[in-house]
């Protein structure tokens, strides 16, 4: 029994340090708008030994990832609440409110997944990008019509399509190629497209009525950043 709570007590001692750590972690990059702090700046912060990050999180990029997966967290407690009573704005919704969470928080959030689109983890990344499918495996299971024991090659590409256009957009997000409304936009314009080719047929003008709104609400639709800027540039070379 002893030698049990002390095995405890060392898990629950570890569980505070990793979390003491990836929030000292967190306020450095709310502080300076950037991941490249250095691991002994890190353990002066959370106030622990040096060697304390590498023993819990074996690298700066472990400890960087495990970031990266709790900030998921924020993303299914929110985007899969779903209050709207159509079941077929569900996906829709699960774009919109995860938009509104990183636009709300770029100092934070931009830094970060700058590491998931810069960084490689042969074990981290793979888990991260699982969970991030099950976010929209789990809001494309709530259009009405589609359940799990359909085709699950069709499912699965549709969830990965989903993925892949959103974390698309979320690239040009953070290295501000789209501004705040170019993300929102593109993000919920591009998902009611693919979610159309799947819902029923009684359902098509809800969806093109969805559409015209998202639409409706930016109507410039912007497009800015360094990107855009080297395309106009590369434009008026091309008309000379």
């Amino acid at each position: 029994m002893y030698g049990l709570e002390n095995m405890q007590l060392r898990e629950k001692q570890m569980r505070e340090r990793r979390t003491r750590i990836l929030n000292a972690a967190e306020r450095l990059i709310r502080k300076t708008h950037s991941t490249d702090f250095s691991v002994r700046a890190l353990a002066v912060a959370a106030e622990v030994s040096p060697v304390t990050p590498f023993n819990l999180f074996g690298s700066k990029e472990g400890l960087l990832y495990a970031l990266l997966s709790r900030s998921l967290d924020r993303f299914f407690s929110k985007g899969l609440v779903f209050k709207s009573p159509d079941p077929n704005y569900h996906v829709i919704e699960a774009a919109e409110i995860a938009v509104e969470i990183f636009v709300n928080d770029p100092n934070f959030l931009r830094p970060l997944y700058q590491v998931l689109l810069g960084v490689s983890h042969s074990e981290l990344r793979p888990k991260f990008m699982e969970r991030t499918f099950s976010y929209w495996r789990t809001a494309v299971l709530t259009i009405p019509g589609i359940n799990k024991s359909q085709d699950q090659a069709s499912l699965n590409l549709l969830t990965h399509a989903l993925m892949a256009h959103f974390i698309g957009l979320l690239e040009l997000w953070v290295h501000q190629d789209f501004d705040d409304d170019g993300f929102r936009v593109h993000a919920i314009c591009g998902i009611i497209l693919m979610i159309s080719s799947v819902v029923s047929k009684k359902n098509l003008p809800t969806m093109q009525a969805y559409l015209d709104q998202a639409k409706a609400n930016v109507p410039s639709m912007p497009m800015v950043g360094s990107a855009m800027a080297e395309i106009a540039v590369q434009s008026r070379k091309s008309a000379r």
